[in-house]
Parts: structure tokens; sequence; C-alpha cells
């Protein structure tokens, strides 16, 4: 029953690129608006910064999505593999079937834990546009 599935592994390193990523532009956002003279210089840098950082987020976002969407088909076709599983039918109910019916049951349980941990990443990404915008506050506020 080989299925693809988002690899928890991917889904970390989605949620570490997330965090490098705001964590970088935060960084040149503020090195380079600290040593930016020229206003308008200054503010043509803080916009492509933002920019940046919002084509990221969106980037990262669309990814954990698509994996959670993954997850969704995943536990259908599961679903679909468990519809063969009638405990009305007791004759039929032998321990192979009722073995396969819970492995069934909790790769559903593990699919449906990662897809809302994908969701919730995402929601997080999206939420997390304060941070160059913070950074912008620190930087104009040390002029």
């Amino acid at each position: 029953m080989a299925m693809q599935t988002a690899d928890p592994a991917m889904t970390s390193t989605l949620a570490q690129t997330k965090e490098d990523i705001d964590r970088a532009i935060a960084r040149m956002h503020g090195a380079v608006l600290s040593s930016a003279i020229d206003c308008e210089c200054r503010d043509r840098v803080g916009e492509a910064l933002r920019d940046l950082e919002r084509l990221e987020r969106e980037r990262i976002e669309r990814s954990l999505l698509a994996a959670a969407g993954e997850q969704r088909l995943r536990i259908e076709a599961l679903l679909d593999l468990l519809s063969d599983f009638d405990p009305n039918e007791r004759d039929a109910l032998d321990d192979g079937t009722m073995a396969e019916a819970g492995l069934l049951f909790a790769d559903i349980a593990a699919a449906a834990e990662l897809g809302s941990y994908l969701l919730r990443q995402s929601r997080q990404v999206r939420h997390s546009a304060g941070v160059v915008e913070e950074a912008t506050n620190r930087a104009t506020a040390g002029e």
C-alpha cells in the first residue's frame, strides 16, 4: 500500500526554511536600511526587501498547502480501502481483515495529524509578515 505522502522531514525543512528566510531578510533589511544615507534609496531597498519577503512567504505557504492537499488525497484513498471493512458482516471479519482495517485507521490518523500540522505551519507563515516590518521599525528608530 505505497501511497505518496508529505515527508515529515520535508515539512520540518519548509518550516526551518521559512524561519531562515525571515531572519535573513530581517538582517538584510536592518543592515541596508541603517547604512543607506539616501532616503529615496532606502525606501526603494526597503520596498524590494518587503516584496522579497512576501514572495518567499507565499511560495512556502503554497508548498505547505499542497502538502496538506496530498494528505487529504491520502485520506480519501485510505477511506476507499476501508470501505471494504464492514463490521456488520461478522462472518467476513477474519483476523487478517481486522488487522488490515486497524492499520488503515492508523494511517488515516497519521495523515490527518500531518495535514493538521501542515495547515498550522501554513497559517504561521501567512501571519509572519510582521518580521520585516518590525526590523524596519527598529532600523528607522535607530536613525
